[in-house]
């Protein structure tokens, strides 16, 4: 109303609004402020239930769109490697200078490569498909079971869940307690091999400097060995040619005494040298010896 009425204008709308329901200026009739409070909490409740919905609406929205864009993102991904695959592996690496141009049967073997590449990985999906709709239909299970269970629920039930979970806390903090048991152990157990590992690694250089070295003395008793034939040799021919001075010796009666004396000297050191070689021959033997013993006690101690 746009003017307050008087108190003979008020009797008359009151009467006309509970006779006909309407009044004289075209309105409903009077609501007190408990019914507006009322209403306009209806209002309220039946505002924020379609706004909670509406959100709601919205994530599920938001999350799908979130999926398409990170399927799309992978799409994406995957075109790109495999455009610079094909280019490398095809367009490059399969290009015949002589011809001219790209071998078919090269496009041909990688695509057969890529389909099968490609039905493996559909049938790891379908696999992982399989797997999670097997998973949401247990858990579909489980929430149906567990509201079958919540309408049956008794302050008794909360109360044994309450003991269950205490003592699930208790077992809890026993295995914590033994896990950092087991992480001391582990850290210790981890100190000590890496100090065999250090051990190890310093018995690894010695064994290869012991190898080498009887490599290097291998070698060394070869070209030595090849030296004392070569020697020997020489000392044959040498010998060949002291017979045949001793046999013109005795067939001449008068030698010539400084031929004899020059080649007697050139023998004697002959013979010095072929000494010498096999007592330098016989001490790398021994040496030899020595390392390969060394060599088996420590590949018995390791």
């Amino acid at each position: 109303m746009l003017v307050s009425p008087s108190k003979v204008s008020t009797k008359r709308v009151d009467s006309s609004a509970k006779i006909g329901g309407t009044v004289v200026f075209g309105t409903g009739p009077r609501i007190n402020v408990l019914e507006r409070s009322e209403l306009v909490s209806n209002e309220m409740e039946i505002m924020v239930s379609n706004l909670e919905t509406m959100r709601k609406k919205a994530a599920k929205q938001h999350a799908l769109l979130k999926a398409q864009l990170e399927e799309i993102d992978v799409r994406v991904d995957h075109i790109q490697k495999s455009s610079e695959t094909f280019h490398q592996e095809v367009i490059v690496s399969g290009w015949d200078n002589i011809a001219q141009r790209i071998p078919a049967e090269i496009w041909i073997r990688y695509m057969n490569e890529w389909v099968k590449i490609t039905d493996s990985k559909i049938g790891k999906l379908r696999l992982r498909t399989s797997t999670l709709n097997t998973q949401y239909s247990k858990l579909k299970g489980q929430i149906k079971m567990k509201a079958e269970l919540s309408e049956s629920l008794r302050p008794v039930d909360f109360e044994k869940i309450k003991i269950e979970n205490n003592e699930c806390l208790a077992v809890i903090d026993k295995k914590l307690q033994q896990l950092a048991e087991l992480k001391k152990m582990t850290g210790d157990a981890n100190l000590t091999l890496s100090i065999h590992k250090k051990a190890l690694m310093e018995q690894n250089i010695y064994l290869t400097g012991i190898i080498n070295d009887v490599k290097s003395k291998q070698k060394q008793t070869v070209s030595l060995n090849k030296e004392t034939e070569v020697i020997q040799v020489q000392a044959n021919n040498l010998e060949v040619k002291l017979e045949d001075i001793r046999k013109l010796r005795m067939d001449y009666e008068v030698p010539d005494i400084m031929d004899y004396v020059y080649v007697k000297a050139e023998v004697t050191d002959l013979k010095n040298s072929v000494k010498l070689l096999q007592n330098r021959l016989r001490i790398l033997q021994i040496a030899l010896s020595s390392q390969h013993k060394k060599m088996n006690i420590m590949t018995m101690d390791a």
